[in-house]
């Protein structure tokens, strides 16, 4: 049955098919005939997930990234995007899609940069500082006792390491955060590319953690070995104009960045709203801690 929540379409819906449907999101093929397009995705976002348009107005288009376009809105959290087909690189994870998608964020942060310093109105109210960052982090610490068997002053460390690099990184040009840049939300396309969807999550700000979840989720996915992900850091490093040891240590940044947040959204959301999520917690924390470790 056809969700009742999918906004009028150029077209007769002929027939649909449900992508993905979680506690928070959903996402559909639907259908069409008579239409200019012979199918769309449909995508609704509750609470933290209905930004997306506003992300497509204010970031991804004025920027110029490559994404499949925004071709109607609905209710709140409701939008239709171009259905591009294809499968995503975890569904097919090859050693080539993975390189293209490094090529992807590289050039998609160096072009950002570059226009967001041009014009700093651009994506105003989507930047992030380095007080938004640490708030983040701040919550996550205050929700840890009640959520896990973990006292708050387990952050402690990560957060010191959090707050000192960030200060390092307010001299870096801001550029585009896509949030969750894995395999999962990267496209193959029928020319060989990829493209990124799901932009419900991004922002604006200079930290690595995009590559920092590709790299991550490769490896946990057993699709990247230690010798690919040093290819892939590698070329990271020569397609965005800088040198390995840069990208290491912006890799740590990163690191801190995303797994604080994603542990924030469990701590405060994703125990209540997916109780699968709890299991999560001791590895974030882990992860955190290594990473402040790390950071020296």
């Amino acid at each position: 049955m056809i969700p009742d929540w999918i906004p009028e379409l150029d077209g007769t819906i002929v027939g649909g098919r449900l992508l993905r449907g979680w506690a928070l999101s959903e996402a559909w093929r639907i259908d069409l005939a008579g239409a200019a397009h012979r199918s769309v995705i449909a995508k609704r976002g509750v609470g933290e997930l209905t930004g997306e348009a506003r992300r497509y107005r204010e970031l991804v288009v004025p920027l110029g990234i490559p994404a499949p376009r925004l071709l109607a809105e609905g209710g709140p959290g409701v939008i239709v995007l171009e259905d591009l087909g294809g499968d995503n690189l975890e569904e097919r994870p090859t050693a080539e899609g993975y390189e293209e998608a490094v090529r992807v964020l590289a050039r998609m942060r160096v072009e950002s940069a570059r226009r967001l310093t041009s014009d700093p109105t651009l994506a105003a109210g989507l930047r992030r500082s380095t007080a938004d960052l640490l708030a983040v982090a701040a919550r996550a610490a205050a929700h840890l006792p009640a959520a896990a068997r973990l006292p708050a002053d387990a952050l402690d460390e990560p957060i010191r390491a959090m707050t000192a690099r960030l200060h390092r990184l307010e001299a870096e040009p801001a550029t585009v955060v896509h949030g969750d840049f894995q395999a999962k939300n990267l496209l193959h396309t029928a020319g060989g590319g990829i493209v990124t969807i799901d932009w419900s999550d991004a922002y604006v700000h200079p930290h690595l953690g995009d590559l920092y979840l590709l790299l991550r989720e490769g490896r946990k996915q057993g699709s990247l070995d230690a010798v690919r992900t040093e290819v892939l850091r590698k070329l990271f490093a020569s397609e965005a104009g800088t040198d390995l040891a840069t990208v290491d240590d912006q890799l740590v940044t990163g690191g801190l960045c995303w797994t604080m947040s994603a542990l924030r959204w469990v701590v405060e959301i994703g125990v209540h709203v997916v109780p699968v999520s709890r299991g999560w917690i001791d590895e974030l924390v882990t992860e955190l801690q290594q990473l402040a470790a790390d950071a020296g």
